[in-house]
C-alpha cells in the first residue's frame, strides 16, 4: 500500500475531541458536558516511570548480589532455631509466605512499569499497526508472547518486540520460582559444651572421725581403731577390684574423675590423681633376736619389732605393725631386689633362719595427671604425664621421716594395707593366711610361684601404687559391710551414719550433639534469580527506559491500549479508514495483513 499515514498533532487531537464531545452532547437536552481536567500522576509521567525502573531493575541485581555475599560467608548460617517439628513447619511458612509475597509484589511492579513505557514507545513509534499490535498484545502474558511469536513466521511485523516481551516475561517467571526458593530451614547437628558434674578422688571425711585420732601423736591402738572398724567391711571387695580392669575411675595407679551419665560424644577431658611409689633402702639398720619368733630392728636409734613368721622364702611383707607411726612404710622380702643396674641394694642376714633379707621403705605420693575418657562409655582412654616407671636405682630413703598425721587420703595407705582383711590363702605352710592385700602384692610380682625370681625395684614400686591405688579407690566406691563397723569402746570409733572416706565432686564439659535448625540460602536460587535480574534490567533499559538524545519527552494523552484507547484512537484516525483494506474475513492472519502499514499514532519522537 503506496499511502502515508500523517500522525495528528496532539493539539489538533484535542480540538477534535473537544468538538465530537460537544457534538454527541447536543444531542441530549440538559445534559452538560462535564469539565474534565488533564490530571498527572505517577503512571502518567514517562519520565517518572523511567527513574523509577531504573531504581527497581537496579535494587533487584543489587539485592541479588548481596544475597550472594550473604552465601559465601554463610551469615544467614547465624539464624539458628531450637529443633522442634511443629515450629519449624510454622517457621518455614512463613520464610516461604514472606518471601512469595515480596517477590509477587515486586515482580507486578516491574512487568506494570515496563509493560506502560514499552507501550508509550509504540504509541509514539514509526512503525507498522500490526507490530504495534503484536508487541502490545505480547505483554498480555507469556502464552500471548508464544502465540505471537508464531504469528511472526506468517507475517514478519516485530519479531524484536515480541521477543523482548517473551523474555522479559520469561524472566519474570524465573524471579518468581526463585523468590519462594530463596530461603529454606536446614536441619543441623551442632555440638555444644555442656558442663557435667564428676565423681573425684576419695577424701577422708572428717567429721566422721573422733577428733582425738587426729592427734599426731596417737597410739598405734587409736590409728587401728579407726581403721579397722571401716577397713575390714569395705576391703572385702579388694580383690574383684584387683582382679578387673573395668572399674570407671581407675586405671593402674590412677584414679581419675567419673563424669556422670551423659548425653555426650567423643572424647572428655578429666581431671586424675596418679599415686606413685618411691622406695629406698634404710640405711643404719641394726636386727638382734629376741625369741623364736621375733626380733627388732633400729632405725636412726628407735627400736622397731619384727615379726619373723614373715620372713619365709620368696615373699614380701610389711615390717609389723610399728612402723605405721611414720608416713612411710616398710617392707621385708628374702627375695633379692635389684634396680635398673642390677644392683642389689643392701641386706640382712636373718638372725633366726639361713638365708638374707633386705628392708625397703617406700612412701606414696599423689601426681595431678589430665585423663581423657569416652563421654558415652565413660571409659579410660589415656593420661598424662605417664607415672608408670621403668627403670629405678637403689638409694637411702630420703623422704619424709614424720610422724604419721592424716591430712589427706594417701597418708591412710600404710595402716589400710595393714588392716586389711584376711584371705583364705596361705603364702607358706607355716605363714598365716595373708591379708587380700598381701596376696596381691605377692601375685602381682610373681612370688607365689615354686621359684621366684628377682624382684626389680620399679616392678616393686609400680606394684604398691596399683596396689594404693585399688584400696583407695575401693574404699569410695563400694559400701562396706555395716556389720563390721557397728558398735565401738574406743575414743578412735567411728560413727556407723557417717563414712570416714567419701568422694569428691568435680566438674567436667562434654561435648552434646544437639539437632537445630537454621536459615539457608540456597545458591541455586540466587544465581539464577540473579541472572534473571541482571536480563530484565538489559531489557527494560533496551526496549522501555533509552531514550534518544535531544529528544523532549512528550506527555500522552492516553495511559493504555486497551479496547476503550483504541477505540478513541480510532475515533480520531479518520485516516485509517481508507489507509487500511477492509478485511473480508476478520481472522488473525488477515487482520494482521491488513494493518502492515506504517502509522504513528500520536506525535512525538522516540528512539528506534
Amino acid at each position: 500500500m503506496d499511502s502515508k499515514f500523517r500522525p495528528i498533532p496532539m493539539s489538533e487531537l484535542k480540538d477534535e475531541a473537544d468538538s465530537v464531545e460537544n457534538l454527541a452532547n447536543e444531542g441530549r437536552p440538559g445534559r452538560q458536558p462535564p469539565r474534565q481536567e488533564r490530571k498527572k500522576s505517577l503512571p502518567s509521567s514517562s519520565k517518572a516511570l523511567r527513574r523509577l525502573s531504573v531504581i527497581l531493575h537496579s535494587t533487584l541485581v543489587v539485592l541479588h548480589l548481596v544475597l550472594i555475599a550473604i552465601w559465601a560467608t554463610n551469615l544467614e548460617h547465624r539464624l539458628v532455631f531450637p529443633f522442634d517439628t511443629a515450629r519449624n513447619k510454622l517457621i518455614s511458612l512463613f520464610i516461604t509466605t514472606i518471601s512469595t509475597t515480596f517477590g509477587t509484589i515486586y515482580a507486578a511492579v516491574l512487568v506494570f512499569v515496563t509493560q506502560t513505557l514499552s507501550m508509550r514507545r509504540d504509541m509514539q513509534a514509526d512503525q507498522t499497526l500490526t507490530a504495534t499490535h503484536d508487541h502490545t498484545a505480547a505483554w498480555a502474558g507469556l502464552g500471548a508472547a508464544v502465540s505471537h511469536i508464531w504469528y511472526q513466521k506468517a507475517v514478519p511485523a516485530s519479531l524484536v518486540g515480541v521477543l523482548s516481551a517473551f523474555f522479559y516475561l520469561g524472566n519474570i517467571l524465573v524471579f518468581h520460582i526463585t523468590t519462594p526458593a530463596l530461603f529454606s530451614l536446614e536441619t543441623f547437628t551442632s555440638t555444644r559444651g555442656v558442663p557435667v558434674q564428676t565423681q573425684s578422688i576419695p577424701a577422708l571425711n572428717f567429721s566422721a572421725i573422733n577428733p582425738d585420732v587426729l592427734d599426731a601423736h596417737a597410739s598405734t591402738d587409736e590409728y587401728t581403731n579407726f581403721v579397722d572398724r571401716y577397713t575390714q567391711g569395705a576391703l572385702v571387695f579388694l580383690p574383684s577390684v584387683l582382679g578387673t580392669g573395668t572399674n570407671l575411675g581407675l586405671y593402674g595407679s590412677t584414679l581419675y574423675d567419673v563424669v556422670d551419665v551423659n548425653k555426650g560424644v567423643g572424647n572428655v577431658t578429666v581431671n586424675a590423681t596418679g599415686v606413685s611409689t618411691t622406695c629406698g633402702y634404710l640405711p643404719g639398720v641394726e636386727i638382734s633376736p629376741t625369741d623364736a619368733w621375733f626380733a627388732d630392728y633400729t632405725v636412726n636409734g628407735t627400736n622397731y619389732e619384727l615379726d619373723i613368721t614373715n620372713t619365709q622364702p620368696g615373699m614380701i611383707s610389711a615390717a609389723g605393725t610399728d612402723a605405721l607411726l611414720f608416713q612411710y612404710m616398710v617392707f621385708h622380702t628374702t627375695v633379692p631386689v635389684v634396680d635398673s643396674s642390677n644392683n642389689r641394694g643392701p641386706f640382712l642376714e636373718s638372725p633366726l633362719q639361713n638365708g638374707t633379707f633386705q628392708f625397703i621403705a617406700c612412701m606414696q605420693t599423689p601426681v595431678n595427671q589430665v585423663a581423657t575418657v569416652d563421654a558415652e562409655s565413660r571409659q579410660f582412654l589415656a593420661v598424662a604425664p605417664d607415672i608408670r616407671k621403668t627403670d629405678s636405682t637403689w638409694g637411702p630413703y630420703t623422704g619424709p621421716n614424720n610422724l604419721l598425721k592424716l591430712e589427706n587420703v594417701f597418708d591412710t595407705f600404710p595402716i589400710l594395707y595393714t588392716n586389711a582383711p584376711v584371705s583364705d590363702t596361705r603364702l607358706s605352710q607355716n605363714h598365716p593366711p595373708s591379708s587380700v592385700a598381701e596376696l596381691y602384692l605377692n601375685q602381682k610380682l610373681n612370688l607365689t610361684s615354686t621359684t621366684p625370681g628377682n624382684l626389680t625395684l620399679h616392678d616393686v614400686e609400680n606394684a604398691l601404687s596399683d596396689l594404693a591405688a585399688s584400696i583407695f579407690w575401693t574404699l569410695s566406691h563400694i559400701p562396706p559391710i555395716r556389720g563390721n563397723v557397728a558398735g565401738c569402746g574406743s575414743s578412735a570409733c567411728i560413727d556407723e551414719n557417717n563414712d570416714p572416706f567419701t568422694v569428691l565432686r568435680g566438674n567436667a564439659t562434654v561435648t552434646n550433639i544437639i539437632t537445630q535448625a537454621r536459615l539457608d540460602l540456597s545458591i541455586i536460587a540466587v544465581s539464577a534469580g540473579l541472572a534473571a535480574s541482571i536480563a530484565l534490567m538489559i531489557i527494560a533499559y533496551s526496549t522501555s527506559i533509552l531514550t534518544r538524545a535531544g529528544v523532549e519527552e512528550t506527555e500522552l494523552p492516553i495511559d493504555g491500549l486497551g479496547v476503550l484507547q483504541a477505540i478513541w484512537l480510532y475515533r480520531n484516525h479518520p485516516e485509517l479508514e481508507t489507509l487500511m483494506d477492509q478485511a473480508e474475513y476478520p481472522s488473525t492472519q488477515n487482520l494482521r495483513e491488513a494493518g502492515m502499514v506504517r502509522v504513528r499514532l500520536v506525535d512525538g519522537s522516540i528512539s528506534r
